[in-house]
């Protein structure tokens, strides 16, 4: 079952019709419809993964209750606690999700080393969303040991906290204090349900209209490399993003809508991204949650240690202030960025994610004075829009030489394509692709590259509404009614028409689905 399937509709439905009748038993009815998804979107038994996760979690958070740590003993017991429950949580990701990174790291150790076994993956399939309840699991455990948060003495309502249903396919990563309105008693609301549905319309024009097109042409490129050189190479790594935004944000709208119909916020994960003018401004706008965990779980609790603050005394006395706090902060950075490629599972995200952000965003710091110094004398104005398209354009682009990695089998064929890019200029690249008619040759039409730009286009307008309103739906509600009935109709209408869906249809997997 998928949230962009009817099975996933008609859950919600009936759900809903039952979750206000019974308002009691609301948390439990949130329960069944998550154990109901779960039985039919995954494999059965791996609930059993999720349910080792749950009494790790569970023991762990009763271990390091306030009373437990009154004395030193029960502080030491805590932290013992607290760590062996996280590395059985890692444990079991990185044996069934991390399979790409032991299965590569053995065989490149076992061309150099030949009595180093080359290990095979395990029979057993990963638990679905597994990258994101472990993760959410490691911060509850984290919060329980540090006394953020009160453990939660009920296993069975911890256990809805990691299989809530609509955000266990693609997230976001929930911190518990933010899902403890799971048990809460919620009343019928009108404004509730209306907004929910229509967040999950705009998520379902993102996914089955826009990102399944794009995805025809990415496909029709990246799956014939050697026919498609040139600018065509460029088409692909221009567009890719765009599916990638239009596929993931699509999917958080439907997660984040489907939950609030029944008055349940999730936290959102993406505030346009590509109106970001640096690729430090990009992570705080894309994956939101990832980024946000990895700050508060990794790079915080890094940089206070007293190893590491006693290093940056070190450096600081010689290398100055400005180098010596740079370079603690470069050490904590790096570890962040390889905790967020290892999360994806494989190595082609470590060095696309991971190593091409770090070396970014440390540039950025060390050239941040001489920068400002070029911009002096240019005299660029930091305001105008010129200059912020250009960060944009420029933040942009960055993102998408990254993305690479994500779209290429492996580490090879992304360096190759990257290659590619630059050499393809002494060549004689055909520069009339958009105007020969070869492009319909990948499978689409004229329709659907008139949709495409179309839906670019009503992208972008929403995207800025948010920028201005924070949320596009504040400013369809300052307007009349039949202009609002209007404007929800015609894009009812639109996806209907235009969504590639139906019996006949297998709307491809999310692409953020896989971790």
């Amino acid at each position: 079952m998928s949230i962009t399937s009817f099975g996933f509709l008609a859950l919600l439905f009936f759900g809903l019709l039952i979750y206000y009748i019974v308002p009691r038993g609301q948390w439990l009815v949130l329960l069944a419809m998550s154990l109901v998804f779960y039985y039919f979107a995954a494999t059965p038994y791996t609930i059993v993964f999720l349910c080792i996760s749950i009494l790790t979690a569970y023991a762990a958070g009763g271990v390091c209750s306030d009373i437990e740590q009154a004395t030193e003993k029960g502080r030491k017991r805590a932290a013992f606690a607290a760590i062996l429950a996280v590395l059985i949580n890692f444990g079991m990701w990185f044996a069934l999700r991390g399979t790409d990174l032991w299965v590569s790291l053995s065989y490149r150790l076992s061309l150099v080393v030949p009595f180093v076994p080359r290990l095979r993956p395990l029979p057993v399939a990963a638990a679905l969303g597994m990258g994101y309840y472990t993760l959410q699991v490691i911060g509850y455990i984290l919060d329980c040991y540090w006394g953020t948060i009160k453990p939660q003495k009920n296993p069975v309502k911890l256990f809805l906290f990691v299989i809530f249903f609509p955000q266990l396919t693609t997230g976001p990563i929930s911190r518990y204090s933010q899902l403890e309105t799971l048990y809460e008693r919620h009343r019928f609301s009108y404004e509730n349900v209306a907004h929910g549905m229509q967040r999950i319309l705009w998520g379902f024009l993102k996914k089955l209209v826009l990102a399944e097109r794009v995805g025809i042409l990415i496909n029709g490129i990246w799956g014939n490399l050697p026919d498609y050189t040139g600018w065509w190479r460029w088409v692909a790594l221009l567009l890719y993003p765009v599916q990638m935004y239009a596929d993931f944000s699509g999917s958080m709208d439907i997660v984040i809508g489907a939950a609030e119909i029944f008055g349940i916020v999730l936290p959102e994960n993406f505030r346009g991204p590509f109106f970001s003018r640096t690729a430090q401004e990009f992570w705080q706008r894309w994956h939101i949650t990832l980024g946000a965990w990895a700050k508060d779980y990794v790079l915080y609790p890094l940089l206070k240690c007293k190893k590491m603050v006693k290093f940056g005394r070190i450096t600081k006395k010689k290398f100055g202030k400005r180098i010596g706090k740079f370079i603690p902060t470069a050490v904590s950075m790096f570890v962040l960025w390889m905790v967020m490629g290892v999360w994806h599972g494989s190595f082609k995200y470590v060095l696309g994610v991971s190593l091409w952000y770090w070396i970014i965003l440390m540039l950025g710091e060390l050239l941040s004075p001489v920068l400002q110094k070029l911009k002096s004398i240019c005299g660029i104005h930091h305001d105008s829009f010129s200059w912020h398209f250009f960060q944009s354009a420029r933040t942009y682009l960055i993102y998408a030489v990254g993305a690479v990695f994500f779209r290429a089998d492996g580490v090879g064929e992304a360096l190759e394509f990257l290659k590619s890019l630059i050499t393809m200029f002494q060549e004689t690249p055909n520069t009339w692709i958009f105007f020969d008619g070869s492009v319909l040759n990948l499978g689409v039409t004229h329709t659907d590259l008139n949709i495409i730009l179309f839906c670019v286009l009503l992208l972008l307008i929403v995207d800025v509404l948010q920028e201005k309103y924070g949320y596009a739906r504040n400013w369809m509600a300052k307007q009349i009614l039949p202009f609002r009935w209007f404007i929800w109709l015609a894009l009812f209408v639109f996806v209907l028409i235009y969504g590639q869906y139906g019996p006949g249809y297998d709307a491809a997997e999310f692409i953020y689905q896989g971790f």
